[in-house]
Order: C-alpha cells, then sequence, then structure tokens
C-alpha cells in the first residue's frame, strides 16, 4: 500500500509539474495562474474564465484531461483506502493493543528485539509469562505486532517509554539493546524509576560486566560467551547437555525444574531435607538451595529449610504442583 501511495504521489508529483511548466511556456501565465489551470483541469473543477488561448495550450490541457485527471482520481482513491481500511485499523488496533498494555501486572520488559531480544520474546511466549517489548525500529515493531506480541514502539532508553510499559508494575526486565553503552543507560533508568525490578542485561564486550553491574544489572549475560560454553560442552559431554536442554526446554516430556519459594508459614521451616518428607511424599528432587545470595548445591539430607529459602527443584509436574503448594503453605504434607 505504502509503496503504490508513493508511485501515485510521484505521477501526480510530474503531472503537475509538467501542467504548469508547459502552460507558463506555451500561454505565457504566470506561475500562480499556471498552478490555477492545472490544478482545475486535473480535479475537473472546470476554467471559469481561464482558458487557453494556442494551439500548443489546448493539446497540454487535453493530456491533463486524459492522463491527469486519472492520476489525481487514483491517488485519492489509495488515500481513501489507506485512511479507512489501514489508519482505522492501525489505530484500533494500537488502541486495543494499549488496553492489554495497560492491564499487565508483574509483567517483563524487553527492551529490544534484534536477533537476541526476538529468541528471548519466543521463549518468555513458551514459557506463558506475560510481556511488553520496546522496540524503535519500524520493520521489527510491525513485524512483531503482526506476531500477536505487545509492542512500544518508541526509544528504550526514554524514561516515558518504560513508564509507558507500567514499570512500576513489572517484576523484570531484560536489556537486549545490541550496544553496551545503551544497555547500561536502560539498566540505570530502570532501576531509577523502580529500584526493586530484577533487570537483566545483555552485553557483548566483557569490559561492559562491571559497568552493567554498577549500574544495577542484577544478572548480566553474554550470548557469545554462553553460547561458545554450549557448543564446547556439546563435544565434551554431549549426553549430559542434551538431557538438561531437554529438561529445561522440552515442553513435550513431564520432567520440569523450578524454583520455589519457601513462604512464612510453610510448613517446611524449621525441617531439614530429610523430616520434610519432599523426597519421600512428592516424589521431588531438591537440587540446590539459594540463601543469602548463597547457593547450596546438591544439598545433604540434614540440611536445614528456613523462610525465604528459594529451591530449585527438579521433578514430574504433579510432583512440583504438589511442593509448590506446601513451599507456599496452601496445603500440607501428610505424615
Amino acid at each position: 500500500m505504502v509503496k503504490r501511495m508513493r508511485l501515485a504521489f510521484m505521477a501526480l508529483l510530474v503531472t503537475l509539474t509538467v501542467g504548469i511548466v508547459g502552460l507558463i511556456l506555451t500561454e505565457h501565465l504566470s506561475l500562480a495562474r499556471a498552478i490555477y489551470l492545472t490544478v482545475q483541469t486535473i480535479t475537473t473543477v472546470g476554467y471559469g474564465d481561464v482558458e487557453a488561448h494556442t494551439n500548443a495550450g489546448h493539446i497540454l490541457l487535453v493530456f491533463l484531461m486524459l492522463g491527469g485527471v486519472g492520476v489525481m482520481f487514483y491517488f485519492a482513491g489509495l488515500m481513501m483506502s489507506f485512511l479507512i481500511e489501514g489508519q482505522m485499523a492501525g489505530v484500533y488496533g494500537r488502541r486495543k493493543m494499549n488496553k492489554k498494555i495497560d492491564q499487565l501486572k508483574d509483567h517483563i520488559i524487553v527492551c529490544g528485539a534484534g536477533r537476541v531480544g526476538k529468541q528471548v520474546l519466543y521463549r518468555l511466549r513458551k514459557e506463558g509469562a506475560q510481556c511488553v517489548v520496546i522496540e524503535q525500529n519500524d520493520d521489527l515493531a510491525r513485524q512483531l505486532i503482526e506476531e500477536g506480541f505487545l509492542v512500544i514502539h518508541s526509544d528504550a532508553t526514554q524514561d516515558e517509554t518504560l513508564k509507558r510499559a507500567y514499570i512500576y508494575k513489572a517484576k523484570g526486565l531484560i536489556s537486549a539493546l545490541p550496544e553496551d553503552s545503551l544497555n547500561v543507560f536502560v539498566t540505570l533508568t530502570a532501576k531509577g524509576l523502580n529500584p526493586g525490578i530484577h533487570v537483566v542485561a545483555r552485553m557483548d564486550q566483557l569490559e561492559s560486566e562491571k559497568k552493567l553491574l554498577r549500574a544495577g544489572a542484577d544478572k548480566v549475560i553474554s550470548p557469545a560467551t554462553l553460547g561458545g560454553w554450549r557448543m564446547a560442552m556439546s563435544i565434551l559431554k554431549p549426553i549430559s547437555v542434551d538431557y538438561i536442554e531437554t529438561v529445561i526446554h522440552d515442553h513435550n516430556i513431564e520432567m520440569e525444574m523450578v524454583e520455589l519459594r519457601v513462604d512464612q508459614g510453610s510448613c517446611l521451616v524449621g525441617q531439614t531435607l530429610s523430616t520434610s518428607g519432599i523426597k519421600r511424599q512428592t516424589g521431588a528432587m531438591v537440587l540446590a538451595i539459594l540463601r543469602d545470595n548463597q547457593v547450596i548445591s546438591n544439598p545433604g539430607a540434614d540440611e536445614k529449610i528456613f523462610q525465604g529459602d528459594l529451591l530449585i527443584v527438579l521433578g514430574l509436574r504433579e510432583q512440583l504442583h504438589r511442593l509448590e503448594d506446601v513451599a507456599a503453605n496452601i496445603t500440607q504434607l501428610q505424615s
């Protein structure tokens, strides 16, 4: 549609130029009079007190009548089609999308939908996470809207843009912009607007890691480093890597890995892994415990569970649902 409108506009411009210049040369009219007569001709308004007096002028006006009127109506038709079908649909679509963005809560904001950011969006969608993406590129933004993502077509480094994404209500932000300096700026801005938000930032240069951490990023990830590690381990330990990737990424199997927070009042508080009955009664396996920013890997049976502990657990879906209820003090384990 845009390409056709551009061609129609160029044809109209050429027609107007030929008509104006031709009337000046053949009829010796002033510029204003030539413009007036040309526009009268191609819009079929009528001449009134102005008409051609030479054969060349008559021929030129015939050309304008036959060609110019057609171009004018074609251009007008495209404009109407664009306004009625395109613009109105676009306005309605934006309003509908903005309403959905207004309703977001505990969502994830993704800044940048390039090579890395797009994969982030696909994974978040597969996991069923609520998210909104901020993308400045016209083509990328349009593509994401067509794919059903909630998109804010703007600059992620601006305060107002992050406010439009309801950063105050968001639980996390992923800054996946192509330049480290931009990710530093987004991290600073995000933490300034919502100090409690969890920020994961992309880095390309290793020396940028400290800057991103100082800016407030909770986690800094290098796609190149991560990709290199996976490629190396796929050669050295292919079976182990395949198993881990299957557990984490394959939604066709029942086995999952989740993080569970032990809340106040949970019957797990104060018990050891052995006495809690987690393994015995749910079948789930506690792989690690995160406590006070320290990771306890492969905890022993006598490891005590405290309020606020984050349990990293592996198990079948029904086992994990059962354990999640217990850790959140919704239901209790039976002895």
